[in-house]
């Protein structure tokens, strides 16, 4: 395998294959849309941080409190140890009926971390194994990239901001905040995975794969979206009904609903073209489908507990996401196992015979 691999290389470096020198300029749009997604987000998701924890030290501080006053009482309510009037983050905000409640909710959003954190496994491991990434579609991964850093940033600023959270208190009308650590870490973990698969696409054999001109297309008006928002966000006025950067955040969270719509439907796609779901990894779809499923549960019981459905729609993406997952993971698991089965393809082949 490491012979065949190292001859693979020489070859592909002298041209042979002419897939490398083909697919040249989709490794170069893939690098730029991650350059730029991430000076969009990665900026924006310190800068919230930031600015909340400030907020809240100044507010002290202007109490007649010492600095090091300030960030121990910040410390301490983000412990939950503060004083009745310190406020948490997270889903420590919630008031949980019983224990189990609180149990089944832990135990749904981690176990749609882990699920759909190692669903990014054995695609890599395909990819490495095979020494080969035809079997996935570029325009796949490149949708993917920006949809988990639009849900990242999303995740991540309402989780940490304590500014975004009052915002969003007071828009829905709800002690509730959706977002849990789960989230946040399946989020971070996502874009780096996602960032490793584009690596693979730049270094391993692809044939005649890359990003098509309607997935470039979709990309840069994704960009330009981005761009749009966080200006209109900038310059005080409403986003989506909401302003300042709930209303920035709110949009991310719409764009990565119809980027995981978007997503999903070139790989469906190229699997019926293919007749065949060779190279491309089934176990990744059934985790992603475990995923789904708890994290759509663990929502259901958030509104369960609190008896208001403000998560529903304060946190649509989080609902669309496992609904869109649910839906299109059956159809990859109905191709694999039904349409393009080995079984199938291989009495299809004898009867051509």
């Amino acid at each position: 395998m490491a012979r065949k691999r190292d001859a693979d290389v020489v070859r592909w470096s002298r041209g042979g294959s002419g897939s490398r020198s083909g697919s040249l300029s989709s490794v170069k749009v893939a690098l730029f849309l991650a350059v730029i997604v991430s000076a969009c987000f990665i900026p924006v998701a310190f800068a919230l941080t930031r600015e909340s924890q400030d907020d809240v030290s100044y507010a002290w501080v202007g109490d007649g409190k010492t600095g090091a006053e300030a960030e121990a009482e910040v410390f301490a309510g983000v412990a939950g140890v503060g004083d009745s009037g310190s406020e948490l983050v997270g889903e420590d905000q919630e008031k949980w009926k019983s224990g189990f409640y609180h149990f089944m909710y832990q135990a749904l959003g981690w176990t749609a971390f882990f699920s759909w954190s190692f669903s990014f496994y054995p695609q890599i491991w395909e990819n490495w194994r095979t020494y080969n990434v035809e079997g996935i579609s570029f325009d796949f991964v490149a949708f993917n990239f920006v949809k988990h850093s639009s849900y990242g940033a999303y995740n991540v600023v309402l989780f940490f901001s304590r500014t975004v959270q009052e915002q969003y208190k007071k828009h829905f009308h709800t002690n509730v905040i959706p977002v849990a650590e789960n989230d946040v870490g399946f989020s971070i973990h996502a874009v780096i995975m996602v960032c490793f698969q584009i690596m693979q696409l730049c270094t391993h054999e692809r044939g005649q794969q890359r990003i098509t001109f309607t997935a470039t297309m979709i990309i840069a008006i994704a960009i330009l979206f981005i761009l749009i928002t966080l200006s209109i966000s900038l310059s005080g006025k409403e986003v989506f009904g909401m302003q300042d950067w709930l209303g920035f955040i709110t949009a991310m969270n719409h764009l990565q609903l119809a980027m995981t719509f978007i997503k999903y439907s070139p790989q469906a796609y190229y699997n019926w073209k293919r007749k065949s779901t060779d190279g491309w990894s089934v176990y990744a779809i059934v985790l992603d489908l475990t995923g789904g499923i708890c994290n759509l549960f663990q929502l259901l019981i958030l509104c369960w507990n609190n008896n208001d459905l403000s998560p529903l729609v304060g946190d649509a993406g989080k609902l669309g996401l496992s609904i869109e997952t649910l839906f299109f993971d059956i159809i990859f698991i109905f191709q694999h196992y039904v349409l393009y089965s080995k079984k199938r393809t291989a009495s299809y082949k004898y009867l051509e015979e």
